[in-house]
């Protein structure tokens, strides 16, 4: 992989960023507009994304278990040190600890990765990338949310136990604490009815069955999708200003992202190449997207999944826009290695 493609496919992404950035100087940007762009993307643009993408993922033509096999391994393990860095070595709640398990590991698969594979690897590529960015996506998109709303709950349980007012207990009376079941209806809200999980399902079912859509349909779906990579990366631009600010004033951890950055532009793909390598062995083509998906800098989609749950958004943006820069040093070691 050459540095030019490289660098003529992220030059947009960043110009977008920017964009957001000098609009958030701008009196229409001010306010309630950036929730208005994460909801936008989050609700409508991103589910549109993921069907699409899913559902034309030609998964009936066969796949490698070795990919998929691998993939997960490196998902768990990149996600797992970003916890094991949030919860024990800074001492995070455990929902900011899931952000940064999720920024050690979610790669910007949909809109850099497919593109930058493509045009280094050729057709050939198109199978293994959308069933990669497919296995990146679901693990985050769905499990992120669940593992934040249930780290909140249990929080919420504990808090009675910590004020001891009145002798009520997490196991008594307490108003404040939720009990099981209101546990799982929050999980049920968060997840499975989130519009992320129920277009992925959607998206499932069509590409296993063959189905398709009526041509109006289709065409206003993937006309929404196109919306979700600008939308995601503006509002990127939007926030990156107090994100900057935030930098200077000490409130986005610098060791913390330094930590995270190393997991997943070094660790990541130098684990992945070990492990195509001697634990799960595949054809090339299979083997160099794993190595280059793994090595991607952050999704613009983290920001958005961390605004959305209110837990270290200006890290995740601090984390995108670093990971991005270094990226293009980074990527085409982790080509050459692949």
């Amino acid at each position: 992989m050459g540095f030019a493609p490289l660098l003529s496919t992220m030059v947009p992404l960043f110009a977008i960023v920017l964009i957001g950035y000098l609009a958030s100087y701008s009196a229409p940007f001010k306010g309630n507009a950036q929730k208005a762009v994460n909801d936008f993307v989050f609700f409508i643009a991103l589910p549109a994304l993921l069907f699409s993408s899913v559902a034309e993922s030609g998964l009936s033509e066969g796949i490698s278990w070795s990919f998929i096999a691998a993939n997960l391994t490196m998902l768990v393990l990149g996600a797992g040190l970003g916890l094991a860095i949030g919860r024990l070595l800074f001492r995070h709640p455990m929902p900011r600890a899931l952000t940064t398990a999720m920024l050690s590991g979610y790669g910007n698969v949909a809109y850099l990765g497919v593109p930058l594979l493509v045009t280094a690897v050729g057709t050939q590529a198109a199978l293994p990338v959308a069933l990669g960015q497919l296995l990146h996506n679901m693990f985050f998109m769905v499990l992120y949310p669940m593992c934040v709303t249930v780290a909140v709950q249990r929080a919420r349980v504990k808090e009675p136990v910590a004020s001891g007012k009145g002798g009520i207990t997490a196991e008594g009376d307490g108003p404040s604490a939720p009990s099981t079941g209101s546990t799982g209806r929050a999980v049920l809200r968060s997840v499975v009815l989130n519009p992320v999980s129920l277009s992925v399902v959607a998206g499932l079912l069509f590409a296993l069955t063959g189905l398709g859509l009526p041509g109006p349909v289709e065409d206003t779906i993937t006309m929404l999708a196109g919306a979700a990579a600008p939308g995601a990366l503006f509002a990127v631009g939007l926030t990156l200003r107090r994100a900057m600010s935030a930098l200077r004033e000490g409130s986005v951890a610098i060791p913390e992202l330094s930590c995270s950055i190393v997991v997943k532009l070094a660790i990541m793909p130098l684990v992945a190449v070990a492990l195509v390598t001697w634990v799960f062995p595949m054809p090339t083509v299979w083997a160099f997207t794993t190595v280059v998906m793994c090595g991607l800098p952050n999704a613009a989609t983290a920001y958005v999944l961390a605004q959305q749950k209110e837990s270290g958004a200006q890290q995740a943006a601090a984390s995108i826009v670093v990971t991005s820069a270094l990226s293009l040093i980074t990527l085409p070691l982790a080509a050459l290695i692949a």
